[in-house]
């Protein structure tokens, strides 16, 4: 009788690891079809993903560098969660710091640099008065009036997030998606279900990007190292 029980118990553990790796797989398939859509848009690419990790696409994109990559916040408690994602294009640019511009701050952003920026700079009139602007060097130091036309249409979209402005580029965070609401509520799961990017978005978001880095290269006065 005992070693029935142990046969049975030995069979149940192994139902169960089969289930995980089943699971497991499924989820990396699903998860890795994120962006399917979007290949066309490329250049050239190449997609990593590790183990049931959101895949991350590094490419070219109209002859710059671009790496995109979504990020899971679910470090507020009582909110759902958000897919973010961080559309990155690589430019050298001609600015002589960091500048920072954070709509709707919670200070729960870990993705975000502003904390590390010791500046705190005024919002302007015409910009989001939900917006936080941090810098590593005064306003003055900024290319802010190659900034506004930019800044007012991304930050016009409620799912903007965030726009970063640096030497090596500019990197735009926008809500790709957010969580089931039932299923966080009652099981405390980040679960996003058929998440595939549209071509139509994530060019959009590129396109967005890649027209800061032509405004800051065109420049001002203060857009100059």
């Amino acid at each position: 009788m005992q070693a029935v029980g142990i046969v049975l118990a030995v069979l149940f553990v192994a139902a169960l690891v089969l289930m995980h790796r089943r699971d497991r797989h499924a989820l990396r398939t699903e998860r890795g079809k994120l962006f399917d859509a979007c290949h066309a848009l490329f250049d050239c690419q190449r997609i990593t993903q590790e183990s049931v990790a959101w895949p991350v696409l590094a490419g070219t994109y109209g002859g710059f560098d671009v790496h995109i990559a979504p990020l899971v916040d679910d470090i507020v408690f009582r909110k759902v969660p958000s897919l973010w994602l961080l559309v990155t294009v690589k430019r050298a640019l001609p600015i002589a710091g960091a500048v920072d511009m954070l709509a709707r701050a919670q200070n729960t952003e870990f993705y975000s640099p502003a904390d590390g920026l010791p500046v705190r700079v005024a919002t302007p009139h015409e910009w989001p008065r939900q917006m936080t602007i941090k810098a590593d060097r005064p306003a003055a130091d900024l290319p802010l009036a190659a900034l506004d036309p930019h800044v007012r249409t991304f930050f016009a979209d409620p799912r903007a997030k965030e726009m970063l402005v640096t030497r090596q580029g500019v990197r735009i965070v926008y809500q790709a998606q957010a969580a089931e609401r039932s299923e966080y509520l009652v099981l405390r799961r980040a679960v996003f279900r058929d998440a595939r990017l549209p071509a139509a978005l994530v060019g959009s978001l590129l396109d967005q990007a890649v027209q800061v880095c032509a405004a800051v290269m065109k420049g001002d006065v203060h857009g100059h190292a």
